[in-house]
């Protein structure tokens, strides 16, 4: 069996039945939860978990949401594309590591003439938010 939205195989007994499609499990999780990278409960949890852990920049960051950071630090503002690109990666998987790196402030997204960039988190930017120790 052949999952309807990424096309990988699936093992049998294993499918998904999802509004009429036959998903794999990853797709079926991603239709049920998607990445959403505007989240303010989320920044706030990565914020302090990395503050906590004494975390900076890219510190525990997994191999792909550093390349990703490095390579927007370096060639930003970037689109999607030139992200999917350059890292040979899907549409989902830039879309779930942006989500990490927006949580953790230090990626960000804005729209320009009608077309989405990712550029690195400036402080003091736009949405910024603030932690305080109580």
């Amino acid at each position: 069996m052949v999952c309807q939205k990424c096309n990988a195989t699936i093992p049998a007994g294993e499918e998904v039945k999802y509004r009429g499609q036959t998903l794999c499990e990853d797709c079926y999780v991603e239709a049920l939860e998607p990445p959403r990278s505007c989240d303010v409960a989320a920044v706030y949890s990565a914020k302090s978990a990395r503050k906590a852990a004494g975390q900076e920049g890219t510190d525990g960051l997994t191999d792909l949401q550093k390349a990703l950071y490095n390579y927007v630090q370096a060639e930003g503002p970037v689109t999607h594309d030139q992200v999917m690109q350059k890292l040979s990666i899907s549409r989902l998987q830039l879309e779930k590591n942006f989500a990490v790196l927006r949580h953790c402030e230090l990626l960000r997204a804005f729209r320009e003439n009608g077309q989405v960039f990712i550029t690195v988190w400036t402080a003091g930017g736009p949405g910024e938010m603030q932690l305080t120790d109580h």
